[in-house]
């Protein structure tokens, strides 16, 4: 059976980036330059070149082109530990790029998760992380405004406490916060994701929902965050409780000081 031609080409470049024919770094030529190379279509070439996106040998950067990427080992994430913190431990320089929006009403799977009338007024804000200039995971936060509303800690990402995570902005409001529910799955990015990410269609992504609680058992925040699986790894911390001889039990120590330290800021 014949190759298709997107795998010869696929295969080819492999091979051509093992011979060093390209550094890491380096921008490939236009899919236009490649395709009469390869007597193809830019559409071929196009394909062939996402798998080697998906492979994790390429790379692409939106509205630029197609680059060799630089091998980097999967970001390890602790589930409630801030994205620019996982970023930094992993000798990356993060950056954020955010906006936020106010009296924005509360689609219907946003207002069940914060159990909230459908059209809530929510401040929404929208996160595009990065590692040395580059995206590596999307963020979008919602809070009811009533929580916040008239208070200087309104907008997350401006005013005195700025960047200090969900816990912290609103026990400064009298809000405790008791909690977060985590929940993940597995999925393809639309073409919009895709784009922003600089992957394919094909790249899986996880999608982690995040909420936070407070000590009422009312949701005060809610959060989706898109993390490639080429990039990212989940690590999840789990206190055990230690048995004595006497037949008691008790947590392990440092348990504690891991959730608490977790959980000041939140992954956002």
């Amino acid at each position: 059976m014949p190759t298709a031609d997107y795998q010869r080409i696929a295969d080819d470049l492999r091979r051509r980036l093992a011979e060093g024919e390209w550094s890491t770094g380096e921008q490939l030529p236009p899919r236009a330059q490649l395709a009469r190379e390869y007597r193809t279509s830019p559409a071929a070439v196009q394909r062939g070149q996402e798998l080697l996106i998906d492979a994790g040998v390429l790379e692409g950067r939106k509205s630029v082109g197609v680059f060799v990427r630089t091998p980097q080992a999967r970001i390890a994430l602790p589930v409630l530990l801030p994205i620019p913190d996982a970023i930094r431990q992993a000798g990356l320089t993060p950056g954020i790029e955010y906006r936020s929006d106010v009296k924005v009403p509360a689609p219907e799977p946003i207002a069940r998760r914060l159990s909230v009338d459908p059209d809530t007024p929510c401040v929404r804000t929208r996160y595009e992380y990065l590692g040395d200039a580059r995206p590596l995971a999307l963020g979008e936060s919602w809070e009811p405004m009533a929580l916040t509303h008239r208070t200087p800690i309104l907008l997350p990402e401006d005013g005195p406490l700025a960047g200090t995570g969900v816990v912290r902005r609103l026990a400064s409001v009298g809000i405790r916060v008791g909690r977060a529910q985590v929940r993940t799955h597995a999925r393809h990015p639309n073409d919009h994701e895709a784009l922003r990410l600089g992957i394919t269609r094909r790249t899986l992504i996880v999608r982690l929902d995040r909420t936070h609680l407070a000590d009422t058992g009312q949701p005060v925040e809610t959060a989706t965050f898109l993390l490639p699986q080429t990039r990212w790894e989940l690590v999840c911390d789990v206190p055990v409780l230690v048995c004595d001889p006497d037949g008691g039990e008790h947590r392990a120590q440092g348990a504690e000081g891991s959730a608490d330290r977790q959980s000041q800021g939140g992954i956002g």
